[in-house]
């Protein structure tokens, strides 16, 4: 079912693709949801038509200290974490235009790279992330994905990773919940895949 709705998916990619010179999908759900290896699948599937690039959200999110944890919520702690307006008007507006645009990486533990990513304006790009089907972005999406995965397993696999702490978990998941609920992610995008099977 998993590799079928894939298999659909990119058929639909390449029949919009074909009408514009950058294609963006946004692949949404919660942290621990399976996005990542989704759009791994994904973007096999379509590099064979076209020039495939992933944009990883967690390159843009900013982790919250204590205190932020404690006072910044719902919307407020959405643009703490991630910064949609900034995504929009730094790559996604250029490279709309037909624009090559870069950034520098976020890395949770250890701060900003001083490493920059180009991302060309043409073929495919995925937007690999919680946040991704934004109302902030999504008049720039041509098509949409949200992994749908129980709560105990998402926790699970976001606990299982490489981590100092885990304290930050629970106010990132309130926050996720938020986002999906307010911004009707589930229901509003073009396919919702289990992420339990990935």
């Amino acid at each position: 079912m998993w590799l079928e709705q894939i298999h659909q998916i990119a058929k639909l990619a390449q029949v919009r693709c074909q009408q514009k010179q950058l294609l963006i999908i946004a692949v949404d759900g919660c942290g621990g949801a399976g996005k990542s290896t989704l759009c791994k699948a994904l973007a096999a599937k379509i590099d064979f038509w076209a020039h495939t690039q992933i944009i990883k959200l967690d390159d843009f999110y900013h982790p919250l200290t204590n205190v932020q944890q404690q006072n910044v919520h719902h919307s407020d702690a959405k643009k703490a974490y991630f910064d949609g307006n900034k995504f929009k008007r730094d790559l996604l507006t250029p490279l709309s235009q037909g624009v090559k645009a870069s950034y520098k990486p976020v890395h949770w533990l250890e701060g900003q790279s001083d490493q920059r990513i180009e991302v060309l304006p043409k073929g495919v790009l995925i937007l690999d992330g919680v946040f991704s089907f934004s109302k902030t972005l999504r008049e720039m999406v041509h098509l949409s994905i949200f992994v749908d995965t129980p709560l105990l397993l998402r926790t699970q696999r976001m606990i299982a990773r490489p981590q100092l702490d885990i304290g930050w978990v629970d106010h990132w998941q309130r926050t996720e919940f938020w986002h999906h609920q307010h911004e009707s992610t589930a229901t509003e995008v073009d396919f919702v895949v289990l992420g339990n099977q990935t």
